[in-house]
């Protein structure tokens, strides 16, 4: 009898681990690709194996959600030679490196889009509402900006990604992102700041 109870324990062990491990395994190849790790590691630790075919099954559709794009209006042609692009998360430093790039480049910017990112993890009522905030934000952020018809957009997957390969995609001249973003406040760059300083395309991340 305490053999077996010593076997039943052991087994448990066992999945416990394999299920933590895969766990953390979804956690991070599922967040760099954009999910939201949190629920990925959640999803993995429950279910163990069984979460492995439905992270795949998730990934085997990406093509479309990874140029998954909500426009909601779109960019003015503008009076100067810069297209930019500026990465809009609701923090304070987004907000003035949008001003700061409309101070510095002045009449000489083109097309001005501001971007917001959320995760490919969309379909629940929670990331639909969250979506619409983060509009409302970029709209009352494009109303202040002095410049003529501003675009506003969502991109999905992660931030820094999703911004430099929609800058290059569509053209754009200059990539314009806050130091710090939402939550990196003690950061000397915040993450996506820090990814983008080795991007293909010129950045002004702004403090």
């Amino acid at each position: 009898m305490l053999s077996l109870t010593r076997t039943a324990t052991e087994v448990l062990l066992i999945w416990l681990a394999v299920a933590l491990s895969i766990g953390i395994t979804l956690a991070v190849l599922m967040g760099r690709r954009g999910h939201n790790a949190f629920e990925w590691f959640l999803i993995g630790a429950i279910l163990g194996p069984i979460a492995l075919p439905l992270a795949w099954a998730r990934t085997s559709s990406e093509p479309a959600a990874l140029n998954r794009e909500i426009v909601d209006a779109a960019s003015g042609p503008g009076t100067g030679p810069v297209d930019v692009l500026i990465g809009i998360d609701g923090s304070r430093e987004s907000e003035t490196a949008l001003r700061t790039a409309v101070e510095i480049l002045g009449q000489r910017i083109g097309r001005l889009t501001l971007a917001g990112v959320t995760e490919f993890d969309y379909g629940s009522s929670q990331a639909r509402a969250d979506t619409e905030r983060a509009l409302e934000s970029l709209r009352a952020m494009a109303a202040s900006a002095s410049v003529s018809a501003p675009g506003i957009m969502m991109l999905s997957g992660r931030p820094a990604d999703a911004l430099s390969e929609h800058a290059l995609r569509d053209g754009y001249h200059l990539l314009v992102v806050g130091r710090r973003g939402r939550g990196a406040s003690k950061a000397i760059l915040g993450s996506t700041a820090a990814r983008l300083t080795s991007a293909p395309i010129p950045v002004l991340v702004s403090s």
